[in-house]
């Protein structure tokens, strides 16, 4: 693909990638639910270059899986979900861009927010705790990613750009 931009813009816009639809139970449908999102890719790979850029790996992991859980087995449903969800991938990867000037106590604070937000989504349509498990394991990976990205010199802020920019879309689209 020549323009891989475009292309993943424009698979952003379809239903296929936003949350509805693709529920389950088991550890297994947990690990795949969120390879199946493309805000909750770009949301959890732009954690992960943030936490690389800061230097808070361990807490950023830790902080991330207790807000997916706590959001997983949240007994209601948030409003607006896509829209914040979109506005969560654009907010990550504004935080790797400004890295330099925001600290690392609100970054962690945003990060627990944001996986709040993605766990209820989430928890919303999976059944059970070995989904929640598996899903949250998958996002743990997808963070790895982006810190091992970060590690990259060209990565290191082209990635959260890339992340801020799709962020920016899937909101328009949304």
């Amino acid at each position: 693909m020549k323009y891989p931009i475009a292309f993943l813009l424009l698979m952003s816009a379809t239903g296929a990638w936003a949350h509805p639809g693709h529920g389950g139970a088991g550890f297994g449908a947990g690990l795949l639910h969120p390879l199946l999102g493309l805000d909750h890719w770009l949301g959890m790979l732009g954690l992960g270059l943030w936490s690389r850029a800061a230097g808070v790996a361990r807490p950023a992991l830790a902080t991330v899986g207790a807000g997916l859980a706590l959001g997983a087995f949240a007994p209601f449903a948030l409003p607006l979900v896509e829209p914040m969800l979109a506005a969560s991938v654009l907010a990550a990867g504004l935080m790797g861009l400004g890295v330099a000037r925001l600290p690392a106590r609100l970054g962690l604070v945003l990060a627990c927010a944001f996986s709040l937000l993605h766990g209820n989504a989430h928890g919303q349509e999976m059944a059970g705790a070995a989904a929640a498990a598996g899903a949250i394991c998958m996002s743990g990976g997808l963070m790895g990613l982006g810190w091992l990205a970060g590690s990259h010199a060209g990565l290191g802020k082209a990635g959260p750009a890339l992340v801020a920019l799709l962020g920016a879309g899937l909101l328009a689209l949304g």
